[in-house]
């Protein structure tokens, strides 16, 4: 309405920013896809990736849900010469808001990707290196859904406490479809870290909180993966 009443002037304008925006998202979303198939092709060139996937069954638990796009919704840079296809404000802005929510998804995708490649990466430092690993804890809970706004509030808290900490390497968490399963990642220098985390004051009242509101025990297991290489010493 406010575009339909505007001038001659105004329409044009408001036509012009809608394309710039447009064309620069599109210039943005393309160098994203870039990186992310770089990154796919490094972390394991024998597989070919789909590049436009989606995230799979686990999303972020703290992020708003983004739609899936098929393999034919990739976005094409403009040919040159070709002139900006009319139409209503409204289309172009749904069009545009499509673009944005691709680029957060493929901005997901990356920061995920990039802490893979990290790890893949530490392993070629040197050869006349000697590896040492991280260790990967995976916690899942099922969380009641009375509790669902008291337990997610926690485990924000719990997150940004634990990723302040100089010997966690990484931490993340997935909120399952089903709504009321979460799964913790946490990536820690050593298990003596994780053991005196345990201790720690927030782990302990993570797990107050965790006593309350989750319907069953909760799981958790660890692995250690390849995680930095340090120079051998000379003998």
């Amino acid at each position: 309405q406010v575009y339909e009443s505007g001038s001659n002037v105004d329409q044009f304008v408001t036509r012009f920013l809608l394309k710039e925006t447009a064309n620069q998202t599109q210039s943005l979303l393309s160098s994203v896809e870039s990186a992310v198939d770089a990154i796919d092709e490094q972390t394991n060139p024998t597989r070919h990736y789909p590049s436009k996937g989606g995230h799979g069954l686990m999303d972020p638990w703290y992020d708003s849900p983004v739609p899936s796009y098929s393999p034919t919704s990739r976005m094409v840079p403009r040919e040159h010469g070709k002139t900006f296809q009319a139409g209503s404000p409204d289309a172009k802005a749904e069009g545009l808001e499509g673009q944005i929510n691709r680029l957060a998804e493929l901005i997901g995708r990356l920061e995920d990707k990039t802490l893979w490649f990290d790890l893949h990466q530490r392993l070629s430092d040197s050869e006349s290196t000697a590896c040492t690993y991280l260790l990967l804890v995976r916690d899942e809970m099922t969380v009641s859904h009375k509790h669902l706004g008291e337990f997610c509030s926690s485990l924000k808290q719990y997150l940004k406490s634990v990723a302040g900490e100089r010997d966690c390497f990484h931490v993340t968490a997935v909120k399952l479809p089903d709504g009321v399963t979460f799964i913790v990642y946490e990536f820690w220098e050593t298990e003596e870290d994780w053991k005196r985390h345990l201790q720690s004051a927030t782990c302990k009242g993570f797990q107050h909180v965790k006593v309350d509101t989750l319907t069953q025990p909760e799981t958790i297991s660890s692995v250690a993966v390849p995680g930095r290489r340090v120079a051998a010493h000379a003998m």
